[in-house]
């Protein structure tokens, strides 16, 4: 049964995440922002959110007992959003550990979950059009797609969360993973190549020929290399 949630669509706002997390308050259920412009949003670790001239952004807030979320729910968002992409837009993405979502080797969205002690925010940008966009960087759609497809795609990728249509699967995560195979630096100094995706989300490195597994907070850098 489909948990139900409101849905909120504005044109521009100036986080989605900030947004979501003020209409939780007013209400007992989960929260849905749907923009198609924000002027402040961000990315991991407090990165500024680069948005195409055609763009979604959305965040997804509720109250911790709503849904279980553990270290892989980030991972399994990006399988919400990769599912959704394919749904709705017939389009097959791959997933950059831990939280990118890129058509071929282009980056196309990002996931950003912030969590507290009450609530978690679920943020998914994805840029759907964008005709001369910045290196490694590309829409989805090869022409504009109109303001509807936004609203479709982050309801699809929002309702499969909290109605567990998408939980974790690692095999499947691991068959979308574009990060294995890529060298990854993380901090201080560490270097070596992704081998795999744990059972709990981490990533598998081998280095100097160890087993090194990472969280997402560690890394600081991935590279292809082939």
């Amino acid at each position: 049964m489909a948990t139900p949630y409101v849905t909120v669509i504005v044109d521009e706002v100036g986080s989605t995440q900030d947004a979501a997390s003020a209409e939780l308050e007013s209400t007992s259920l989960p929260v849905l922002i749907v923009a198609s412009r924000q002027t402040g949003g961000r990315g991991r670790s407090g990165n500024d959110w680069w948005s195409a001239p055609r763009a979604t952004a959305a965040s997804l807030a509720f109250r911790n007992e709503a849904l279980a979320v553990d270290d892989s729910f980030t991972l399994t968002v990006g399988l919400a959003v990769a599912r959704a992409i394919r749904d709705v837009a017939g389009v097959d993405v791959g997933l950059k550990w831990p939280n990118d979502i890129e058509l071929g080797s282009a980056k196309v969205g990002g996931v950003l979950v912030e969590r507290d002690d009450v609530r978690t925010i679920v943020g998914c940008g994805i840029n759907l059009w964008w005709p001369e966009p910045p290196q490694d960087v590309a829409g989805l759609f090869p022409e504009d797609p109109g303001t509807d497809v936004g609203r479709r795609l982050s309801e699809h990728w929002a309702g499969g969360l909290l109605s567990r249509i998408v939980e974790w699967d690692r095999d499947l995560y691991r068959s979308l993973c574009a990060t294995i195979g890529c060298e990854v630096t993380w901090e201080p100094s560490g270097i070596g190549i992704a081998i795999d995706v744990d059972a709990a989300g981490r990533l598998v490195v081998e280095a100097a020929g160890k087993t090194v597994t990472l969280q997402s907070g560690a890394v600081r850098a991935v590279r292809r290399t082939k």
